[in-house]
């Protein structure tokens, strides 16, 4: 049998108690995330767009992540936050065999809190809630080495592609005409962009499952500044 995810909310000493999150710490994760995430100095300089990324995880659009599906670890004494991490699920695809993979991200903890396994007691967390949507792995994109503390390997590169730039494109010669032109990608798109995914998936044996509801969000449900947003050109 599996072993129950702990039960939250959860003492952890010291006037710490770790919770899932709720739509009104929405605000609140914003400024940590963007703090915690941003550049140290005299004034710090927060991170806008992680902040971004993070108002968008809890707007309740993304497709299969909840508004509590946050840990948090909050000192009851001021209420604050003080370190939090999250689990975003998604299904990829392993020769054409779709499975369930849990995506722990925006792990971080306060400067004055770190070095007390917050973000293990946490991990201990993600984990269960991972293995209880029978998710068969868990994979993680952030500083190299420091997540073997938790278990995890360097697995596959993080970023794979093509890439071109404007230097490598030739000018055209006088009275020449472009073969092709590069327009934004828009929701009616979307077949078109299944299809050129599914081809793009026979060249790689790793691949993330996209639907119309996938496609969907990553057109148009990212605000502007969010870190995770890319735009789509066809």
């Amino acid at each position: 049998m599996k072993p129950a995810s702990p039960t939250l909310p959860l003492n952890l000493g010291g006037g710490l108690l770790l919770r899932r999150s709720r739509a009104e710490d929405r605000q609140a994760l914003v400024e940590f995330n963007s703090f915690v995430h941003g550049v140290p100095g005299d004034p710090p300089r927060p991170d806008v767009m992680v902040g971004a990324w993070t108002a968008d995880l809890l707007s309740g659009s993304h497709p299969t992540f909840g508004v509590d599906d946050f840990t948090i670890v909050e000192d009851s004494s001021s209420g604050r936050i003080v370190s939090a991490c999250n689990l975003i699920s998604q299904t990829w695809k392993y020769a054409g065999i779709p499975f369930g993979v849990g995506r722990p991200e925006l792990v971080g903890t306060h400067p004055d809190y770190r070095n007390r396994g917050l973000v293990r007691r946490q991990f201990e967390v993600l984990h269960a809630w991972s293995e209880e949507r029978g998710e068969l792995a868990q994979a993680i994109t952030g500083i190299p080495y420091y997540y073997r503390l938790f278990g995890y390997k360097m697995c596959v590169p993080l970023d794979t592609g093509r890439f071109v730039y404007e230097t490598q494109i030739k000018k055209l010669k006088e009275g020449e005409q472009e073969l092709y032109l590069i327009r934004k990608a828009g929701e009616d798109d979307i077949p078109e962009l299944i299809a050129c995914y599914t081809q793009l998936e026979r060249r790689s044996p790793l691949s993330s499952q996209m639907d119309e509801i996938r496609w969907r969000y990553e057109l148009s449900g990212k605000s502007e500044k969010n870190v995770t947003r890319v735009e789509l050109y066809m």
